[in-house]
């Protein structure tokens, strides 16, 4: 078969995700791997190839239709969960790093007219990594920027990392998704749009004509596809804003959870622990950006300072070439396939609540908590510098839950209580984040606490997720699961319960709004389906009253 130029096909029959903790079977040679390295575009230019591989991907799209096969556009396959995945076939991004630093003519004159700048805005196509957007920002920009925010680490993807609502600690800026200001989105054979909020219209007729796109500025809609892990069509390009480049100057210590911990967590009063974080609370010129905290829940006790939590606090400065680079973690042992093989293996052959996992667990994790935190109390860096990238090494179990910020100190209560009786194999750790305005994002609370629970991939963590979030909602604690990280417990009943039936209505609406009804079922997969979001809600127009 021929193939347009920038398709090649990509032969395999299964897939497995960046953390091996899943192998999704495909349809063998209906996969695709979209590129940029093709003869026959040797003289175009970077705009130019952008748009081929615009028309590259409705090619793909029609032929998945013809075929009735479903398909995803994959990139890093980062997340921890099939929420991305598709069940017949995928589309490799990972080439398609196009990175355009756009014009005054591609911005709206009333936009610019309000103080804001064209420099501070990248369009980026979709398999750009974070780490690489990082590189390119803080060392080839110029002037030299910087992400305003990032997760704990960068292997992902950009379009991957803020469809699943990668979170970050950012206390006064929020997740990934808010960096995202606008979408360039291909919805069909013969259709793609390009969607800014209605109350934040940034870009120029100029630019959309450049990349040929529908232009759609709606609030309700840009909200709903903001968060939609893959399943609004294939999300080509981005526009980011970013910032001039910063440096986070952090601490990392040991402290009692007391009351001004507890007062700090649950109402933001940074001020009552000041002398913990490298500089004061109210210090303007070094504001408190990152903040959070980590428990080892074998060795905890409220208000001992020998046995508290783990604080790190990251302050915003600007930039300064006359710093030492972030140090390395851990120069020591590292978690490696031995380690993390035994534990699991260990683990699932022990019933859940024997005396073999409930002696092992303990002693395993306090040796390995102290060697993940085996790093330097103060160190310095730009974002790139500080969240890197992260080599895995065996299997991984990581689930996070977002609740109120309120509600904390019950959450670590009851998680302390579950780890009586099921053993958690890993560590809980907290971070806290303004909330996101996107329709499903998983941080949805003005102040957000991102609890996660990080360790191997073991049948006990699975279970000591399952039983939290019994007990948190039988107590009328309202949670919600990371899209992008284990959240098997996910279904539409408890979807709806953490999100309500309006939101999830909207949202299906919206994305039934851009796509038609076949289309739509190409970009559905099994996890849609456990969770009722495949079904096609006509979107009707509403009328002024």
């Amino acid at each position: 078969m021929n193939y347009p130029a920038g398709i090649r096909p990509l032969k395999i029959k299964e897939f497995s995700n960046a953390h091996v903790n899943f192998i999704q079977p495909l349809d063998e040679d209906q996969s695709f791997d979209v590129h940029l390295q093709d003869e026959a575009w040797g003289q175009m230019s970077g705009l130019q190839q952008y748009n081929a591989c615009t028309s590259n991907f409705q090619w793909i799209i029609k032929r998945a239709l013809e075929k009735q096969l479903s398909v995803r556009a994959i990139g890093s396959g980062w997340s921890l969960s099939k929420v991305a995945m598709s069940d017949d076939a995928i589309i490799h991004t990972k080439r398609c790093r196009h990175k355009f630093n756009l014009s005054e003519e591609n911005f709206a004159p009333a936009y610019l007219a309000q103080g804001h700048r064209a420099e501070d805005y990248r369009f980026l196509q979709c398999g750009n990594t974070i780490i690489d957007i990082s590189r390119y920002l803080e060392e080839e920009s110029n002037p030299p920027k910087c992400l305003r925010v990032s997760g704990g680490s960068n292997g992902q993807t950009i379009v991957g990392a803020f469809s699943t609502n990668t979170h970050g600690a950012a206390i006064g800026y929020g997740s990934l998704p808010d960096m995202i200001v606008g979408m360039h989105i291909i919805t069909g054979p013969d259709r793609h749009i390009y969607v800014e909020r209605a109350s934040r219209k940034i870009t120029s007729a100029a630019f959309h004509e450049k990349i040929g796109a529908e232009v759609v500025h709606d609030d309700e809609l840009f909200n709903a596809a903001l968060v939609s892990f893959g399943s609004f069509g294939i999300i080509h390009g981005v526009l980011v804003e970013v910032e001039d480049k910063f440096l986070l100057e952090q601490k990392l210590r040991r402290v009692p959870y007391d009351d001004r911990l507890d007062d700090a967590v649950t109402n933001n009063n940074y001020d009552a622990i000041s002398d913990y974080l490298r500089y004061s609370a109210d210090d303007r010129a070094h504001p408190l950006y990152h903040f959070e905290l980590a428990i080892n829940p074998h060795d905890f006790a409220f208000n001992d300072p020998e046995k508290g939590a783990y604080l790190r606090g990251m302050h915003k400065v600007p930039y300064r070439s006359d710093y030492n680079r972030i140090d390395a973690p851990g120069q020591g042992y590292t978690y490696g396939d031995d380690t993390l093989g035994f534990m699991q293996t260990v683990l699932d052959k022990a019933s859940v609540g024997g005396f073999l996992s409930r002696g092992l667990i303990p002693k395993l994790v306090n040796s390995l908590f102290d060697l993940a935190y085996d790093r330097p109390d103060d160190a310095v860096g730009t974002i790139g510098e500080t969240f890197r990238n992260t080599v895995f090494r065996g299997k991984l179990f990581s689930a996070a839950l977002g609740v109120d910020r309120k509600n904390v100190r019950r959450v670590i209560d009851i998680s302390l209580e579950v780890n009586k009786r099921i053993k958690l194999a890993g560590v809980l750790a907290m971070r806290f984040v303004k909330g996101t305005r996107a329709t499903l994002g998983f941080t949805k609370w003005e102040n957000t606490c991102v609890v996660e629970l990080d360790g191997v991939d073991a049948r006990i963590n699975h279970n000591f997720v399952k039983e939290l979030g019994r007990r948190l909602q039988a107590e009328g604690i309202i949670y919600t699961l990371h899209w992008g990280k284990i959240n098997r417990l996910l279904t539409g009943p408890l979807l709806e319960w953490m999100y309500g039936e309006e939101a999830l209505t909207d949202w299906k609406k919206q994305r039934s709004r851009v796509m038609t009804r076949e289309v739509q079922h190409l970009f559905n997969n099994e996890f849609m389906e456990r969770c009722d979001l495949d079904e096609y809600v006509p979107y009707t127009v509403p009328h002024l009253a």
